[in-house]
């Protein structure tokens, strides 16, 4: 079976402009490939995927990846490994950041309904004074 779209649905969770790009298919359980938009002036949500292992691969644009605490700058070119269950997130200064995230297993898996997703924890503000 071969699949041909010329437009793919876009999802929106916190700053992320999410295409999955193996929805569909045969992979979809097993391996999530998505194309990742995060407009200028974005900071994304802390968490993390308990189960996922993720790559991010920057297709265009900078920014930073915060992984286990470490901001990371990074622009084209650059990949980042995210391993499971290490909080991370993303920041945008000037540039639209494009990347491509791989993870296994797909931290969102349509057919099961499975969200693999979890915030950080946050302080309250009384206590982090």
């Amino acid at each position: 079976m071969a699949i041909h779209d010329t437009e793919l649905a876009h999802e929106f969770v916190d700053v992320f402009d999410v295409v999955q790009l193996t929805l569909e298919t045969g992979l979809q359980s097993l391996v999530a490939a998505d194309l990742v938009t995060v407009a200028p002036g974005s900071t994304s949500q802390i968490h993390r995927h308990n189960n996922a292992d993720t790559v991010l691969y920057i297709i265009s644009g900078t920014g930073e990846i915060i992984v286990a605490e470490e901001a990371i700058p990074v622009r084209a070119g650059e990949r980042v490994l995210v391993g499971k269950a290490v909080y991370h997130g993303v920041i945008t200064r000037a540039d639209t950041m494009v990347f491509l995230s791989v993870q296994a297993p797909p931290i969102l898996d349509k057919n099961s309904g499975h969200l693999d997703l979890e915030p950080a924890p946050t302080v309250p503000d009384d206590v982090a004074d």
